[in-house]
């Protein structure tokens, strides 16, 4: 049976659980390493059993807890070269084996499960969403992108879980410190 349960969804911290059997993934880790485990406590997944952290872009609000939990837990962040590139000074040292670089369209199999990368629109190195794929069920992650594409469409569509995270303010665009 597919499980999703969103830890944290917005500016202050994003961290989706995705799980399948026995395989445990998270899509970003953006809130503290403290905030994560509680979160996952909650919903009775031992941080133990999570088999990788799948991480969209580089913004804080992405990684905040990545290094930490992947230091303490021993678990695999994966991520494209341009992300890692971005991120590495700020979620501090990850042990080598733990570094998994992944093109922006590729395919990850661990164990149960099969996560699938695609682009994705957005102010960041290397930006992608995800859609996991477990036998016959779907969950799709796509977060902070302006403009929905036809790539984000045909990576989502079928899905059975779809989490959605984006918006457009054309007043902050136009003033804020976002670039052309």
């Amino acid at each position: 049976m597919l499980k999703y349960c969103s830890i944290g969804s917005g500016s202050s911290g994003n961290c989706h659980y995705i799980g399948y059997k026995d395989t445990n993934i998270l899509v970003d880790a953006g809130l503290s390493g403290k905030r994560i485990t509680t979160g996952l406590d909650d919903i009775n997944v031992d941080m133990e059993n999570i088999k990788g952290i799948f991480i969209t872009h580089e913004h804080s609000d992405h990684i905040k807890g990545a290094g930490i939990i992947s230091r303490k837990y021993d678990i695999p962040i994966y991520a494209p070269q341009d992300t890692w590139v971005e991120m590495e000074r700020t979620i501090g040292k990850i042990k080598e084996h733990n570094i998994k670089v992944m093109d922006r369209r590729s395919v990850v199999s661990i164990k149960d499960i099969e996560v699938k990368s695609f682009i994705i629109p957005h102010d960041a190195a290397a930006p992608v969403g995800y859609t996991i794929n477990l036998n016959d069920k779907r969950a799709s992650v796509a977060t902070d992108f302006g403009t929905f594409t036809k790539e984000i469409e045909d990576n989502i569509k079928d899905s059975d879980v779809i989490l959605i995270e984006s918006n457009y303010n054309p007043g902050m665009l136009d003033f804020g410190p976002y670039p052309y």
